[in-house]
């Protein structure tokens, strides 16, 4: 796919939706997302992809869940929109 076409990566930091876990982007390729630590992940194509993420209790699992950037910078994920920096109005 052309760099032109390639879906926009998320921004580093941490986006915040009412009630709901975070969401962490870095540093580096480092993703905090449903209470999972995975380091080494991707975000190919509205995804997030990673061999290893830790749970809570240490459970070590491979993870692939949907994550989209908005047009706005925002996240959304589970149908869940996360902004930054937390605590912003929306």
């Amino acid at each position: 796919m052309a760099p032109e076409m390639r879906p926009p990566l998320p921004a580093p930091g941490r986006y915040c939706a009412p009630g709901m876990p975070d969401i962490t982007i870095g540093p580096g390729p480092d993703v905090g997302i449903d209470l999972m630590d995975c380091r080494h992940a991707t975000i190919p194509g509205g995804r997030v992809r990673a061999a290893r993420c830790y749970g809570m209790g240490g459970a070590e699992v491979p993870y692939d869940v949907d994550l989209v950037v908005r047009s706005d910078g925002a996240l959304e994920h589970d149908g869940t929109v996360y902004s930054r920096p937390c605590g912003a109005k929306r």
